[in-house]
């Protein structure tokens, strides 16, 4: 019997490392790393879904972790970091994630951003340091249509 998915609305939070499993990790960053070239890099979004939810936990106890969020569209077959408009001053900037390490760790944090669109997510890691001792980020990706 074959399931049948419309790739509709989606209420519940789909992990897109993993589908239909929770918990598993999109990404472990214990440096920087470069941004998408390739068409296949990052995670499809499962169902051309609205809202990414990204949650990073840095692990350490000292040091900081920043990144960015890429999105894939076919229409243009490239990569471009995701931007948000700010309507306070009008500005439009990529965003930009940040989760500091804290003593006693870990430090987490979540955030929900609109990607309506987008066939590709992908998170690149453009800072990354450690005080004292091995420390490790991890991502994790979801979506979702409310």
């Amino acid at each position: 019997m074959q399931n049948y998915q419309s790739g509709g609305r989606t209420r519940n939070i789909v992990n897109i490392a993993d589908v239909g499993n929770g918990g598993t990790v999109a990404y472990t960053f214990t440096g920087t790393t470069s941004a998408p070239t390739l068409p296949t890099d990052g995670f499809a979004n499962y169902g051309t879904q609205e809202n990414l939810h990204v949650l990073a936990k840095n692990n350490g106890t000292a040091g900081d972790f920043r990144s960015q969020v890429w999105v894939y569209h076919s229409f243009s077959n490239e990569w471009a970091k995701l931007n948000i408009y700010d309507g306070t001053d009008a500005s439009n900037g990529a965003v930009v994630m940040q989760c500091a390490a804290l003593n006693p760790g870990p430090n987490a944090h979540h955030g929900i951003l609109q990607i309506a669109g987008a066939e590709r997510i992908y998170v690149q890691c453009y800072l990354f340091t450690t005080t004292g001792g091995a420390a490790n980020v991890e991502v994790w990706l979801g979506v979702n249509t409310i």
